[in-house]
């Protein structure tokens, strides 16, 4: 077992199990004899960790073959009593991610849930996997999921992950180096005093309003000008992290040298996560919720409106409804809060190794909050995940996770926690595949997954899209996010209030 995979399998704790979730939902009940015997092939059959236990051993930890392993340990059907509506699914979902694993056995576990009612009162079924960190990690757990699914053959295969820029030799590594420090420091001279120009423009604009007469408006003018910059000045003393918003004054937002250095001050500077009312240490009991599913082609409406990107819509909308929610418990003075979102940092093959394993990186993603008109909310998610594309961030990221994993088990758990306790949670992003996939025969209606928290992080989002289709679910701790079965509701709210507020519809 490598050192990361061996990192997850001993981060559990009571109140923060290393799981992923996932959730398949079909309108119909599948053959489970067919389900099972697909699941025997193409997972247990197809990659040996499966079939294999954790062991530790003097040398570390190892993944061994289970002796006595039995399929029916891992694959449960269940009938929900008095199942009248979809949250009695999703309690059932919400209670088995506060369940751990037996770890004298393979660490995963399906259940075939065959009495499941919908909102529009279909009834048919869902299968929830459950899979220990320690396997892999999230995306490659996404494609061993699919892979249990049949596609059309006309479908092309969903690209997840991307490869980061690495050169091969010191000679590369050295020019590509100073051809990058070149561009980067030619942009901060240009930006640099494009800003200043600006800058003199709006003091020269301020001084025309005062010369013509207007010296109410220029003192007016004046007055909100020092207060924004007295504002800015505030905040960044007492979040210091939000020094790196310099980097946008004094380049572009594709410049890699001034992104990477942003990168290490926010996640260096960076204190514990923002106080608010779901600030605290999590309990045991988890919560599972997934708002109804909408059109990929609204979000593909407001991205041409907006000259966004589709994860820059759907971020805007998480935007919206925490900062509702937190509106709505009171809280409102908080305008943002980080998130950490997995990149692989791997590419995948269309056919998966034997071996998976753990190879992504997180990076952090500081989501504005409180932004009321919808434009500019947009444009300022759009600004802040292009200087995060525009850097190196994952694959500084990885090192610093790569570190942590070698260093001793008290001191790895303590770094990990420290990096944790920045975020509000992990947020994921997943493209599904574009076209209907069947599993055993019968057609998957949707798709959702929730990567674990840790620390004292409070939830966990996953985007799911499939068949052009937009999935949105949130599991959020119970003590700390009691009623986080409205988030779902008040996204698929927000996000409706976005399309009409750009669209018109």
């Amino acid at each position: 077992m490598s050192v990361q995979d061996a990192l997850w399998l001993t981060m559990d704790r009571p109140n923060s199990l290393m799981v992923i979730d996932t959730v398949m939902w079909f309108a119909e009940v599948p053959d489970w004899d067919a389900v099972e015997a697909v699941v025997q092939e193409r997972l247990v059959t197809r990659f040996p960790v499966f079939g294999r236990r954790p062991v530790e051993t003097e040398s570390g930890w190892m993944w061994e073959d289970d002796p006595t392993f039995d399929l029916t340990n891992h694959v449960h059907r269940v009938h929900l009593p008095d199942s009248d509506s979809i949250k009695a699914t999703q309690d059932f979902v919400a209670a088995q991610r506060s369940v751990p694993f037996d770890k004298s056995r393979p660490l995963w576990s399906i259940f075939l849930i065959d009495n499941v009612t919908f909102p529009q009162g279909e009834h048919g079924a869902v299968v929830m996997g459950r899979f220990h960190h320690a396997i892999a990690d999230g995306v490659r757990l996404v494609q061993v999921t699919l892979g249990l699914c049949d596609q059309a053959e006309t479908s092309d295969p969903t690209r997840v992950g991307k490869k980061l820029r690495r050169s091969t030799t010191p000679a590369s590594i050295a020019a590509s180096a100073t051809k990058t420090v070149g561009r980067g420091v030619a942009d901060v001279a240009r930006t640099s005093l494009e800003s200043v120009s600006s800058v003199v423009g709006e003091a020269s604009s301020t001084a025309r309003t005062a010369v013509s007469g207007d010296v109410t408006g220029a003192a007016a003018k004046a007055v909100a000008d020092s207060g924004n910059l007295f504002r800015q000045g505030l905040a960044m003393l007492r979040n210091p992290e939000r020094v790196t918003d310099l980097a946008r004054l004094v380049s572009s937002p594709d410049n890699r040298v001034v992104n990477d250095v942003a990168s290490v001050g926010k996640l260096a500077l960076a204190g514990s996560s923002v106080d608010t009312v779901w600030t605290g240490v999590p309990g045991v009991e988890k919560g599972a919720s997934w708002a109804p599913v909408f059109p990929l082609s609204h979000v593909k409406e407001i991205r041409r409106a907006t000259g966004t990107t589709v994860n820059d819509v759907l971020l805007a909308a998480v935007s919206a409804a925490l900062t509702r929610y937190l509106r709505e418990h009171g809280d409102d003075k908080v305008d943002e809060v980080m998130w950490m979102i997995p990149v692989s940092i791997k590419p995948l093959d269309a056919e998966l190794p034997k071996e998976l394993g753990n190879h992504f990186a997180l990076v952090a993603f500081r989501m504005p909050l409180g932004i009321e008109d919808v434009r500019e909310r947009l444009a300022e998610v759009h600004e802040r995940m292009e200087r995060i594309k525009g850097s190196d961030e994952a694959l500084l990221t990885f090192g610093v996770q790569k570190g942590i994993s070698q260093a001793p088990q008290r001191a790895a758990t303590a770094l990990t926690n420290f990096f944790a306790n920045k975020a509000v949670g992990v947020l994921t992003n997943v493209p599904g595949p574009r076209q209907p996939m069947t599993l055993a025969g019968t057609q998957v209606y949707g798709v959702m997954g929730w990567a674990p928290c840790s620390g004292d992080q409070p939830m966990t989002i996953c985007i799911f899209t499939y068949n052009d289709t937009v999935a949105v679910g949130f599991g959020a701790d119970k003590t700390l996010v009691p009623d986080g079965d409205e988030l779902g509701r008040i996204y698929r709210e927000e996000f409706d209030a976005m399309y009409a507020e750009i669209v018109g519809a």
